[in-house]
């Protein structure tokens, strides 16, 4: 049985029945326009439905502070979950952070 994921907010632009991919589909949209706060809504929810790029674009909205309150320490959480799934942006961004750390060793 597939249980909707977005019951919990009461609206839905596919019905109650819009899968997580199409959500994605809306949360990259809203990201685009710059609707943070209503992108990070759906993206809260990418770990749950193991959607790596969700968690990596959740990330950047923590990293940056926008739709969410600023946290950089859950940000680095969130791209090392996103790489350990193979996503390729979190991988770089991983190494880019890992980087840097050594260079101010």
């Amino acid at each position: 049985m597939k249980i909707p994921w977005r019951s919990f907010f009461g609206f839905s632009d596919e019905g109650a029945g819009e899968t997580f991919a199409h959500a994605m589909g809306r949360a990259r949209h809203l990201l685009e326009i710059q609707n943070y706060e209503d992108a990070c809504r759906i993206l809260k929810y990418a770990e749950k439905n193991k959607d790596a790029e969700g968690i990596y674009l959740y990330g950047w909205c923590c990293w940056r502070g926008t739709g969410v309150v600023e946290d950089s320490g859950k940000a680095v959480k969130l791209w090392k979950e996103a790489a350990s799934m193979g996503y390729e942006p979190a991988i770089e961004r991983c190494k880019a952070i890992k980087d840097f750390i050594e260079t101010i060793k």
